[in-house]
């Protein structure tokens, strides 16, 4: 940004107004001392995932969501999912997807209603095998005789 010839480059500053000073501190620090993740709360992780996908820190990025994906479980896989979603972070999706295949009528899942509509409704069509119309015709004929 400080070198695009944008208004950033001409006052040699960077506003960001869309992420608390707290989570803009921690990334910055997270640059610098990425050993420090470990004490950051999963909120948090989250937050900075965002941050790390707006602002293109692609290292940083992938490294957070390894974390992430390590710290997986059945009380916060459904705002991992979420967040996975929101900060187009495909790793993560890929292995919360899985961890929700692998519970479906076995496992207990915190939050599930606050999971994303569009992605529960493709894990739920996920879950079933798929016909080919011709057998999906076979089966109707079957079962209206």
């Amino acid at each position: 940004m400080i070198n695009s010839g944008l208004k950033e480059t001409q006052e040699n500053r960077v506003e960001i107004g869309d992420f608390s000073f707290d989570i803009i501190e921690k990334a910055i620090k997270l640059c610098y001392h990425p050993s420090l993740v470990g004490a950051t709360t999963l909120e948090d992780k989250m937050q900075l995932l965002q941050f790390y996908d707006k602002y293109d820190m692609q290292t940083f990025k992938n490294d957070l969501q390894d974390c992430l994906i390590s710290e997986c479980d059945e009380t916060n896989v459904c705002r991992l999912t979420n967040a996975a979603l929101i900060s187009n972070a495909l790793k993560l999706k890929t292995k919360c997807s899985k961890f929700l295949h692998g519970c479906l009528r076995s496992q207990p899942i915190l939050d599930f209603d606050l999971l994303d509509k569009d992605f529960a409704l493709n894990l739920l069509k996920s879950a079933f095998c798929r016909v080919s119309e011709k057998q999906e015709m076979h089966f109707y004929d079957e079962f209206f005789r």
